[in-house]
């Protein structure tokens, strides 16, 4: 499900027969003093949670949005509703249902 996060970016193949990683480490990132006004992410704009991050960068950008549109203009072409609007269009006032 990575590539819904972020489409663009590639991973590894994940190996079903390699463990996962036997010690994880979690922290805070310690901005150097040459990063502080480049770099950094002001405090209003850090996140608690990676799912907060992620619905954020959701109303900034407006992908999934966008991609559900997609899918469901694929979903009812060629449907019944989508073949009387295209009879509307074609015919005008005087198609009839």
């Amino acid at each position: 499900m990575r590539s819904v996060l972020d489409p663009k970016r590639f991973y590894k193949k994940e190996n079903a027969k390699a463990k996962p990683p036997e010690f994880s480490q979690v922290g805070t990132v310690i901005e150097g003093p040459t990063d502080y006004f480049s770099f950094r992410i002001p405090k209003k704009q850090r996140k608690q949670t990676l799912a907060e991050e992620i619905l954020e960068a959701e109303k900034q950008d407006g992908r999934f949005k966008r991609q559900y549109e997609e899918v469901q203009k694929k979903k009812t072409s060629g449907k019944k509703g989508d073949y009387q609007k295209r009879m509307q269009k074609r015919y005008g006032r005087n198609y009839k249902k």
